[in-house]
Order: structure tokens, then sequence, then C-alpha cells
């Protein structure tokens, strides 16, 4: 039996014979996520670039509630743990 440590297990396809991309997204773990971007307007209404989609504040990601937006980093629930990712300056 495999022990995929608590990741993707590698075997697992990310194609379906259809050819649509499966996606494991209950399985994301917080180093997984990958903040892009922010866009932030002066009426509040944020929106951050996580993973290649665009999330507002009570979005989803995998098990991750998007609770907080602001201008250099996004904050997230599971449950009663708050995890934050700050933007990085100049780049990635």
């Amino acid at each position: 039996m495999y022990d995929d440590h608590g990741k993707r297990d590698p075997f697992v396809p990310l194609v379906s014979s259809a050819g649509m991309v499966v996606t494991y997204d209950e399985d994301l773990s917080v180093n997984d996520l990958v903040l892009e971007g922010i866009v932030a307007d002066a009426s509040g209404n944020n929106a951050a670039i996580v993973n290649g989609k665009v999330v507002k504040v009570h979005d989803q990601i995998g098990p991750y509630v998007v609770d907080t937006i602001a201008i250099d980093r996004v904050e997230f629930l599971k449950g009663a743990d708050r995890f934050i990712l700050k933007l990085r300056k100049g780049g990635m």
C-alpha cells in the first residue's frame, strides 16, 4: 500500500479518460496555496488570485474559506484554524 504522507497520490491520474482535468481541491494543504496577486479598491471590495483562481471573501478553495483580503495578505479559515498568505514584494 502506497503511503502518500498527506499529499496527493502521484499514481492517481490528473486527467480523466474523457480528457477533463480532475481536481483534488479537498486534498489541498495550506502549503499548496499560492497567493499570486491582490486587487484592492477604495470601497473594500478586494479580490485575490490564489492558485490561478480569482477569489473574494467567503469563497472556498478546497477546505479553506477566504476570511480577509488585505492589500498585502489573504487570511483563510479551516474550521477554527486561521492561515495567512502574505504577498511577496517584487514578484514571485
